[in-house]
């Protein structure tokens, strides 16, 4: 196994087409960064496997990993690619990996070593412990011409709550809104931090929603003068979270949610909303830790 690059992008990789589409759309994200990829195929066999099974193993994944290697670089051919093959669990393979890298990017759920990937524990343990950002491809994504383009249309969306990982989330937006000259969504469920929102008189709600959206103006302030050149529009809306973020999935390039945060503007954004976010949205999701 070779020394992890700092700052560069990780692919966590299995064999698997949703891996494959993972790696390409991280390759995309390396080039327009100007990182080195990481290729990483983590991989566990029972105790006492024999010599020569365990040399099959060897091989077998290195020919996945050289398919892999042979398949971003059709995405961006001067791009600086690294191979790793490492025996153990793969999720705290990719934990380990995240310690010095820029971003992780995922499958959402793959065979062999990454089966049941953001499935219950093992999903949970990797977007709560990785320490850089986590990006998880749910899909096939665009042609490589288009990934090398970019999108100007379809924006970032992400959730906005107050919290340190809200913060961090709204960093990691607005810089990749930016790079890739993209519009941005920011979206705040104001009504689900209320007790009983049926119960608040129409002129009550009328002069919270008003707060929430100066609250909410004041949130984004900083940014938009940090990122003047990025688009962005504000949304509040009515209901749970997720289901604001998961409908504007539809349309976007990346949804963006803070991990395991509280803040002024309401409640977490992982927890079931993060998780919702990550099994439903028909668009990569970035999981963003303080």
């Amino acid at each position: 196994m070779s020394t992890p690059a700092n700052g560069a992008v990780v692919a966590g990789i299995d064999g698997s087409d949703l891996s494959t589409e993972a790696a390409r759309w991280a390759a995309a994200h390396a080039a327009r960064h100007r990182r080195v990829l990481r290729l990483v195929r983590a991989y566990q066999l029972p105790p006492h496997t024999a010599d020569e099974v365990r040399r099959q193993m060897q091989a077998h994944v290195r020919r996945q990993l050289w398919s892999a290697a042979r398949l971003v670089r059709t995405v961006a051919p001067e791009l600086a690619v690294e191979q790793a093959v490492v025996e153990g669990d793969p999720a705290e393979v990719l934990v380990a990996e995240s310690a010095a890298a820029r971003l992780l990017v995922v499958g959402t759920r793959g065979v062999g070593g990454f089966a049941g990937l953001l499935v219950g524990s093992v999903g949970d343990a990797l977007a709560r412990r990785a320490e850089c950002p986590l990006v998880v491809v749910r899909g096939p994504v665009e042609s490589d011409d288009a990934l090398r383009r970019g999108d100007r249309v379809r924006p970032v969306v992400v959730g906005v709550d107050g919290s340190p990982a809200g913060e961090a989330a709204l960093a990691f937006a607005f810089a990749e809104a930016d790079v890739w000259t993209a519009p941005l969504v920011a979206v705040h469920a104001w009504t689900e931090h209320l007790e009983d929102p049926q119960a608040v008189a129409w002129s009550e709600l009328g002069a919270l929603e008003a707060e929430e959206r100066e609250v909410l103006a004041e949130r984004l302030a900083g940014w938009t003068e940090k990122y003047p050149g990025v688009r962005v529009s504000r949304e509040l809306v009515h209901g749970p979270a997720h289901r604001a973020l998961v409908d504007r999935s539809v349309n976007a390039r990346l949804v963006v949610v803070g991990s395991f945060g509280r803040g002024r503007l309401g409640r977490t954004l992982l927890g079931s909303t993060g998780r919702t976010v990550l099994h439903h949205a028909h668009s990569p999701v970035a999981v963003v830790r303080p």
